[in-house]
């Protein structure tokens, strides 16, 4: 296991299991990767928990993140507390107090949160969202028949000069 106190800036660290307090890495290769009060650039990790720091990217398969930023999350299973996350894509997915830009999953559970866009096939407790899977596809078809009607009409005005 590797343990690090207000670590410096690294390139890569790679181990079995990975303890930041503090501190950034840029990449981040292990079965095991807790964060707290730091960050990173990329995880790849089986199991992450992410507790008051930043990621740009998680692929994982247990994905625990409190009171944390990140900006894309993908994994099996992902539980938010308190989180903000771009993108996050897994088969479960557990909200609470958190905000998200784009949720997709399988199964999502919130309380309290929020979404710009949520595709889920089942989605349990409260959850606000500017867009749902009925939404995304009606703004697709309304957009796709305005960008259209536009490119035609183009067309016709060309062929008339």
């Amino acid at each position: 296991m590797e343990t690090s106190d207000e670590m410096t800036v690294q390139e890569e660290i790679q181990a079995e299991e990975i303890d930041l307090h503090g501190g950034t890495v840029d990449t981040i290769e292990a079965e095991v990767v807790r964060i707290q009060l730091g960050g990173a650039n990329r995880i790849i990790a089986s199991d992450v928990d992410l507790n008051q720091g930043g990621v740009m990217q998680i692929l994982g398969e247990q994905v625990t993140l409190d009171h944390a930023v990140a900006f894309s999350v993908q994994g099996s299973s992902i539980a938010a507390d308190g989180a903000s996350v771009g993108v996050a894509s897994a088969e479960n997915l557990t909200l609470s107090n958190s905000r998200s830009c784009v949720v997709a999953g399988k199964r999502v559970r919130s309380e309290r949160s929020s979404s710009i866009i949520l595709l889920a096939q089942e989605v349990n407790g409260t959850v606000e969202t500017v867009l749902d899977t009925r939404g995304v596809v009606l703004a697709g078809l309304v957009s796709g028949i305005a960008i259209g009607s536009v490119l035609f009409l183009g067309k016709l005005l060309a062929r008339r000069r």
